[in-house]
């Protein structure tokens, strides 16, 4: 009775479940299964958001004002398209202003397209004088056929200063046609379209035709990052499945590692569709993620299971994956805590939703593929009955090690017997990393996200080269009055903001409807170059806009001013749309506004593309410090609670420091800065170096505590085990990243190269210094003696 009741107290609630699970594989396995077909229904649902304004939350002071201006002014951001001809006359040639004017028209007939917002040669109109006072006209009525006519048509346009640089190129060899969208969000259908039309667009041979603009960059990236994903992710399953074939010689290894990716990935991309959370650009780094993290438990269970076979092939198989279970569930739950503990700190540190969402879904996966690797890895186990390879049986019964193990085996002899070099070589990455650290800026350009031998990047450049800038910042002046603009000194208060732009680096033009009106004011005084200045009778103001709405449309002025001249938009364009010129073009731009413009009855604010995107990159260096030290407290705290100690949770932290911080040695010393995908580096990679520290404690307490190893004898058997594991398990995570590195969008590539490398780091220093500092350091936790204080004073008290 008594025995009975011992045997029953000893079996752990750990062994009970693993006895179900492998009792009853096949209901487990069917259970798996189904709960993977079932959430693949919802994959549908899922959908693409490659907006810029998605990093921004939508009550977003930035944002909603954008919105509001949008409804005021109708503007969104355009597709914009140039057409281009090097040739003697520039596109004022027949061919090139009938390409212009075909492109206007089947541009203007798309169904997503605001056609009373093409702006084109086309489209616009001229000022000048007449015997009637202003004429309004096309600058071509009927298609130039003629060269003369042709020419005509640049007489107009260049004596229009509004327009060179804006919509025609001052030296004449380009020309833009800009679309206003209706619905941002068919943004991508809208691209695809006018890329269609271009296909067949009546060209001439010395014709170019470029599609960039905030509208095409949104429009491309969705199919962009598809066709990334598309090439990525196969070739991340393949080479990892790879590397568990040739780890352990057997196919099921590699067949049940893809059910665990395949759940893993895809379960997570469901549950995102189910919470109508979008698929944004940096997402396209999360199934590469999880394929190299989901694979990393199953090793760690192959490892052991195989392990175990060969050295006791009398028992059962069933009692060793119990065994197996008994043993590896405890560290694979505290590699998972503390991964999803690192990508928790992202969530938690995050302000863009981009950023929340990937740290909250990838930790989701993570947890889908440890309860995978924990239940269905098992189950399928014990209904297979794989046997460990002839080559693992045969190195077990001669004590042999293969050539894996004996690399470990060298690694831990160099550091155990120079553990205070090893400790050195450490201390300087720690002072390199903290240094470059400090020193690190944040730089981000959007049109960086593309290949520089993508299309669109080259007509991004194009563009540029040729006019003002395709990008833009608003400044939004507002009145108390109606027609208070009509006043001079508010329009003087307008054209010296717009002087002031000018005077800013990187800005190329700015413009207003005061250059609509000093147009009409020179139009009306026989077209002196004096006469081009703002009229300085308010009266006077107000009949020119009545001779305009006369003579053309009243609607042409709703980009820059609203319908009871209230309120009006300065438009500044820029040659560059990265962070750091953008920063010194909003903050000045905002300086100016608070102490020059907004000091009567007229306030100006700062909106449009420029704004928005300068607001959402300057949160970056707060989140990566953040999301870094949320992740750390995370990842420590787990790591304490496992094994209660202090003590231990601290050692544990010190690879992935290292890691992260020699990532920042890097970044400084090859000048990368902090961008959307370099700023996950560090929260990342603390959340999946941890992984080889814990395995490492864990291993080096139990070969003490519970196998009787003395403690140096442990620190050697870790490397032919567990360091064994480890380094497959590095080789996946590894190699998973290093794909990512592969990705035509260069932020992914950058975030894939660099947590590749302080994986590596992380797990080089989990498998040298920390063993290093437990040989110096002997702490209590992992079973060395208790240091006593008066040991010393006693033992010399003995000496004679």
């Amino acid at each position: 009775m008594v025995n009975n009741m011992t045997n029953t107290h000893k079996e752990s609630p750990v062994r009970s479940i693993a006895k179900s699970i492998i009792g009853f594989p096949k209901a487990y396995v069917s259970l798996s299964l189904l709960m993977l077909i079932a959430l693949l229904t919802a994959l549908p649902q899922l959908y693409k958001d490659t907006r810029s304004d998605a990093f921004l939350a939508k009550d977003n002071p930035a944002l909603v004002y954008k919105d509001k201006v949008k409804a005021l002014f109708g503007l969104s951001d355009p597709i914009v398209i140039a057409v281009t001809n090097t040739s003697k006359n520039g596109v004022f040639n027949p061919a090139s202003l009938k390409l212009v004017n075909w492109l206007s028209e089947e541009i203007s007939s798309l169904d997503n397209i605001n056609s009373d917002r093409v702006t084109s040669l086309a489209t616009e109109n001229n000022i000048t004088g007449s015997e009637e006072g202003m004429a309004v006209d096309p600058f071509f009525d009927d298609l130039p056929d003629t060269q003369e006519k042709a020419d005509l048509v640049w007489a107009g346009v260049s004596d229009f200063p509004l327009y060179m640089g804006n919509l025609v190129a001052k030296d004449k060899q380009a020309t833009l046609i800009v679309a206003e969208l209706l619905d941002e969000a068919q943004v991508e259908d809208t691209y695809q379209k006018i890329l269609s039309l271009i296909e067949k667009a009546p060209q001439s041979a010395s014709d170019k035709i470029y599609v960039a603009g905030e509208g095409a960059i949104a429009g491309y990236l969705g199919s962009y990052i598809d066709a990334d994903a598309q090439r990525l992710n196969p070739l991340a399953g393949i080479v990892i499945t790879i590397i568990i074939l040739f780890a352990f010689r057997r196919a099921s290894p590699g067949i049940l590692s893809n059910v665990i990716i395949a759940a893993s990935v895809l379960m997570t991309l469901a549950i995102m569709a189910l919470n109508d959370v979008p698929f944004f650009v940096i997402t396209n780094a999360l199934p590469v993620i999880l394929i190299g993290i989901s694979v990393a438990d199953s090793i760690h269970v192959y490892s052991h299971y195989f392990e175990l076979q060969a050295k006791h092939p009398e028992q059962e198989k069933s009692e060793l994956l119990i065994q197996t279970l008994e043993a590896m569930w405890r560290p694979i739950t505290l590699t998972t805590l503390t991964t999803i503990a690192g990508f928790l700190g992202l969530y938690f540190a995050a302000y863009m939703p981009p950023f929340k969402y990937f740290g909250l879904y990838t930790a989701i996966g993570v947890a889908i593929a440890w309860i995978y690797s924990l239940v269905f890895l098992p189950a399928a186990l014990a209904i297979i009955k794989p046997s460990a390879s002839k080559q693992m049986v045969s190195l077990s019964k001669s004590n042999k090690v293969d050539i894996f193990a004996r690399v470990m085996m060298t690694m831990g002899r160099v550091t155990l017997n120079k553990p205070k070099i090893t400790i050195g070589i450490f201390s300087f990455i720690i002072i390199s990393g903290l240094f470059a650290a400090s020193h690190l800026t944040v730089n981000e350009d959007r049109i960086e996200t593309f290949h520089h031998d993508e299309a669109l990047y080259k007509a991004d450049k194009a563009i540029n080269e040729h006019f003002n800038g395709t990008n833009t910042l608003d400044v939004v002046i507002e009145t108390n009055k109606a027609e208070a603009l009509f006043k001079p000194e508010n329009l003087a208060k307008m054209e010296a903001l717009q002087t002031f732009a000018l005077s800013l680096e990187n800005v190329q033009g700015a413009t207003s409807i005061v250059d609509y009106l000093k147009q009409m004011n020179r139009s009306l005084n026989g077209n002196k170059p004096s006469a081009y200045v703002i009229p300085d009778d308010a009266d006077l103001i107000s009949q020119y806009f009545l001779l305009y709405s006369a003579s053309g449309d009243p609607t042409d002025f709703e980009e820059e001013i609203d319908y009871d001249y209230r309120n009006a938009l300065v438009r500044v364009r820029m040659d560059s749309a990265r962070y750091q010129q953008d920063k010194v073009v909003v903050e000045e731009t905002q300086k100016y506004l608070d102490y020059v413009f907004n000091t009567g009855d007229m306030k100006a604010t700062l909106s449009g593309r420029v704004n928005v995107d300068y607001h959402w990159l300057d949160t970056l260096l707060g989140t990566q410090y953040k999301s870094i030290l949320f992740s750390l407290f995370f990842v420590w705290i787990i790591v304490c609670i496992s094994l209660r100690s202090l003590y231990g949770g601290s050692l544990a932290v010190i690879p992935v420091l290292l890691g992260c911080l020699s990532v920042y040695a890097f970044m400084g010393a090859v000048g990368i800065t902090l961008a959307v995908g370099t700023s996950m580096t560090a929260a990342i990679a603390l959340g999946i170096g941890v992984d080889f520290s814990i395995h490492t404690l864990d291993r080096i307490k139990l070969l003490i505590k519970e196998e009787g190893f003395e403690p140096e004898a442990a620190l050697r058997q870790l490397y032919p085990s567990t360091g064994r594991a480890l380094l497959f398990s590095f080789f996946a995570v590894f190699i998973g990243f290093g794909i990512l590195g592969l990705s035509y969008v260069p932020p992914l590539s950058k975030l894939g190269m660099l947590v590749a490398f302080s994986v590596l780091i992380s797990f080089v220093s989990s498998m040298t210094v920390l063993p290093a500092l437990i040989k110096h350091l002997k702490p209590a936790f992992l079973g060395y003696p208790k240091k006593c204080q008066h040991c010393a004073a006693l033992e010399a008290i003995k000496q004679p």
